[in-house]
């Protein structure tokens, strides 16, 4: 079985992929508790986020002495070039927040090319602590990464030998094939891979040719560099490519899956959302077995074997859904990432709208339901549960704390969805 399918994640600009990324490596830098390794990228696109990290709201949320942070590619020109791609990421971020001794540059002063791939490889492999990589336990935690015009990543260009090296970590590339034309050192494709997530960053117009060739399939560098575990590609509005199976209106997804605790107004929400898109909506419980319905009517929380087929059968629908082109939404407490990975999958264009709320708001709310076989005694249950979705999952959070159309409105303008309805819905007559 190969690597999993990427996905792919639209952003409105430059300043909101920045923002993305930066809480997406945050997110995975607090899995892990102990010692961290980033391996970043040069070029223009990630110097917006590496500024960002650098600012109190993201750095204070650093461990910084955890965290090792490598580069993927060199230009083999003096530290401290203007070509120098780690010199650029010390001067957005490193030099002011991390520790000296855990900023682990390409050394550019051995020579040749060929010496600095050496060199680096050691110092990988010694930081690793096996000269084999175990896809159990990837050599990073995030690698970031961009696309070149020709579909380049690192300095893994198409066509050249470096692509197809897979019994190294790193090597020297004496030739470059797009600007700047100067020597490289680069990490190969399986180094790369080793990485529990692998983060793209695509922006502009000038993207949009060849990022529409690799989506495609296309046999280039970018294609074939895959996370054994997880990649993302995070495409703003300008890089996103036009193709005949995109007509959608910009950032509006296949399927919306209105998520929360019992009582969150999930029905409520979706139901008015349907209405404000004319899309079919459709309450997840009616998606669960008698026996299901029996367990909870009696006051019994359903154990994840309850649970799946009925995860499995709202998966399904989605799936069908799909495939016809109807657009459709789904009401689901899918209270664990677990469950959501049924319903999403790898689906990028089926969304998750996560109602926000405290437990007093929604026990108080719950207090005064009626008809609905969720007993209030069960939202504890619920609330220990929950696993909020996180940045990775790109989810549209939203506060329960407000009107059902303020919230919607709240939800269209995430999706960057037009606001369009009649002022008489807007004045509530």
């Amino acid at each position: 079985m190969g690597p999993p399918s990427p996905e792919l994640v639209r952003v409105a600009d430059k300043a909101a992929m920045a923002r993305t990324g930066a809480d997406l490596l945050l997110a995975r830098i607090a899995e892990n508790a102990g010692r961290i390794a980033i391996c970043l990228t040069g070029g223009s696109s990630p110097k917006q986020l590496y500024e960002l990290l650098a600012t109190q709201a993201y750095r204070d949320r650093i461990p910084w002495p955890r965290v090792h942070w490598f580069i993927g590619d060199e230009r083999f020109v003096p530290a401290g070039d203007a070509l120098h791609n780690m010199t650029m990421a010390r001067h957005a971020f490193l030099d002011a927040c991390a520790p000296a001794a855990n900023i682990h540059p390409i050394p550019t002063d051995t020579g040749s090319p060929e010496r600095s791939a050496n060199a680096y490889a050691r110092e990988l492999i010694t930081f690793y602590g096996a000269d084999q990589l175990d896809p159990a336990r990837p050599l990073f935690d995030v690698v970031l990464l961009g696309i070149g015009p020709d579909g380049h990543v690192a300095s893994l260009f198409p066509g050249y030998p470096a692509v197809e090296v897979r019994d190294r970590w790193v090597v020297g590339v004496d030739q470059a094939h797009v600007a700047p034309f100067v020597p490289r050192v680069s990490l190969t494709l399986p180094a790369l891979a080793s990485c529990r997530t692998m983060l793209f960053e695509v922006a502009g117009a000038d993207k949009q040719p060849i990022l529409t060739r690799v989506l495609a399939g296309e046999d280039l560098p970018a294609n074939r560099a895959r996370s054994t575990h997880e990649t993302t590609f995070l495409i703003d509005a300008a890089a996103w490519p036009e193709t005949a199976a995109d007509r959608s209106p910009p950032g509006l997804p296949h399927a919306l899956i209105v998520m929360g605790v019992s009582s969150s107004g999930k029905s409520t929400v979706g139901q008015a959302l349907g209405r404000r898109l004319g899309w079919r909506f459709e309450d997840g419980d009616s998606f669960h077995p008698p026996a299901n319905v029996a367990k909870m009517s009696a006051g019994q929380p359903l154990t994840d074997a309850d649970r799946w087929p009925w995860l499995q059968a709202i998966a399904d629908e989605i799936a069908r859904c799909r495939a016809q082109g109807e657009p459709i939404i789904i009401a689901c407490s899918a209270l664990k990432k677990a469950y959501r990975k049924i319903l999403v999958g790898d689906c990028g264009n089926v969304r998750l709208v996560y109602l926000e709320g405290d437990r007093e708001l929604i026990g108080d709310r719950m207090g005064h339901r009626k008809g609905h076989f969720m007993p209030t005694g069960l939202l504890d249950s619920q609330f220990a549960t929950l696993e909020p979705p996180g940045v990775d999952e790109h989810p549209v959070t939203v506060s329960v704390d407000a009107p059902v159309e303020t919230i919607v409105d709240d939800i269209l303008q995430q999706l960057h969805i037009g606001q369009d309805r009649p002022d008489c819905e807007r004045n509530g007559s």
